[in-house]
C-alpha cells in the first residue's frame, strides 16, 4: 500500500481508557507506534491502576502522553481524553485491543478518497487473550446507496477500534453518552447515523479486538443487551430482529439448555424468540404484530439473511418424526 505524503496526512488523535491492563498496554501502544504514523497524538487515561501499568507508560517517554487519575468509568474517561487532545479526527482504542494493518495509513487514505467523509469504518477481527484464534468481527455496511440508518438499527455492529470520525461531528452530535457503561459505541454511531454524517469505508481488517471471560461485555452480557435493546428503543421506537434473537438465544443458553441440553432445542428457541419479540415491541403495535409473522430464527444464532425458511421448518419436522417413530 502507497504511503500518503506526509504534508497530506490527517491528524488523528487517539484516546486509549485504562485500569489495570499492564499485560496488554504495551502491545496496543505498539501496534499505534509502529504504524510511524506522523500526525498522531496518543493520550493513555488511566483511572488509577495499581499493576505495573504506570511503570510501562513511564518508558514511552515523550512519544505519548498519559494521565493517571479516578475516573467514573470508561466511557468518563474518554470524554475526558478527548476534551484534552487536539488532532481533528478522533476514536478511542482500548487497553486491550491492537489496530493492525496500518490503520492510520488506510484511514488516511480512505480520507483522501473522500474527503466529504466525517465517519470512517474498517474491518475487524476477535481474538482471544493471546492474540491467537482470530475470527472475523461483522461489520455493517456502508457507502453509496447504503441506508446506514437501517444498517445500524437491523445490525448495528461496527468494531469500535475500526471506526473513526470528525471531531466537528463528535461535538456536533454531543459527544459520548457517560451514562452508559457497555453501548456507549453503539449509541454514539447511532446518533451519527441519524444526524446523517457522510461515512466512508475501508476494506480491510483494521483492529483486533481481544473477548475472554473477564473481558467487560463478555462477563456481563445481559447488562449490555439491556442499554443496547433502551437504546434501539429510545432512537427507532423499535428493537430489530437481531437484537430479539440475541437476547432470546442468550437467555435459551443460560436458562434452558443447562438443565434440559438440546432436547427440541429448535423449537425452545422458537418460542424464546417469539415471546420476547411481543415483550420488547409491544408498543409498536404494527411492527409487533407483522413481524410476529414475518420474522423467525436466523439459523447460525444471530444473523442477518439466515432466517428459518418453512423448508427448514419441514426438513426438521420430518427429520424429528423419523427419530421418533422410527
Amino acid at each position: 500500500m502507497s504511503e500518503i505524503s506526509p504534508t497530506t496526512v490527517i491528524g488523528i488523535s487517539v484516546v486509549v481508557p485504562s485500569f489495570n491492563q499492564g499485560r496488554f498496554i504495551d502491545e496496543t501502544i505498539r501496534s499505534l507506534l509502529d504504524q510511524n504514523y506522523p500526525n498522531l497524538e496518543i493520550l493513555v487515561m488511566d483511572g488509577g491502576s495499581t499493576d505495573d501499568t504506570i511503570e510501562r507508560l513511564k518508558t514511552y517517554g515523550d512519544k505519548i502522553r498519559w494521565i493517571s487519575e479516578k475516573d467514573e468509568g470508561q466511557s468518563d474517561a474518554i470524554v475526558k481524553g478527548f476534551a484534552r487532545t487536539s488532532k481533528p479526527w478522533i476514536t478511542w482504542l482500548n487497553s486491550d485491543d491492537v489496530q493492525s494493518n496500518r490503520a492510520l495509513w488506510r484511514v488516511n487514505e480512505a480520507i483522501a478518497a473522500n474527503p466529504n467523509a466525517e465517519v470512517v469504518i474498517g474491518g475487524a477481527h476477535y481474538m482471544d487473550a493471546d492474540g491467537s484464534n482470530e475470527r472475523p468481527y461483522p461489520t455493517i455496511d456502508v457507502g453509496p446507496g447504503i441506508d446506514v440508518k437501517r444498517e445500524m438499527f437491523e445490525k448495528g455492529y461496527v468494531a469500535q477500534p475500526s471506526i473513526f470520525y470528525t471531531r466537528a461531528l463528535y461535538e456536533r452530535v454531543g459527544g459520548l453518552n457517560r451514562s452508559l457503561n457497555f453501548c456507549m459505541d453503539y449509541e454514539l454511531w447511532t446518533r451519527f447515523a441519524l444526524s446523517d454524517a457522510a461515512f466512508a469505508r475501508v476494506d480491510a481488517d483494521i483492529s483486533g479486538n481481544r473477548w475472554y471471560e473477564t473481558t467487560k461485555t463478555a462477563a456481563q452480557t445481559l447488562d449490555l443487551y439491556a442499554e443496547v435493546l433502551a437504546t434501539q428503543k429510545r432512537f427507532f421506537g423499535k428493537v430489530s430482529p437481531y437484537y430479539v434473537q440475541a437476547v432470546s438465544d442468550h437467555l435459551y443458553t443460560k436458562f434452558h439448555s443447562p438443565f434440559f441440553g438440546d432436547q427440541k432445542h429448535l423449537l425452545v428457541r422458537w418460542i424464546y424468540f417469539k415471546a420476547l419479540w411481543v415483550v420488547f415491541n409491544a408498543p409498536s403495535p404494527w411492527y409487533c404484530g407483522m413481524g410476529l409473522f414475518r420474522y423467525t430464527l436466523a439459523k447460525s444464532g444471530p444473523a442477518i439473511g439466515d432466517a428459518m425458511t418453512c423448508g427448514d421448518w419441514y426438513r426438521g419436522f420430518k427429520s424429528f418424526l423419523r427419530q421418533r417413530f422410527i
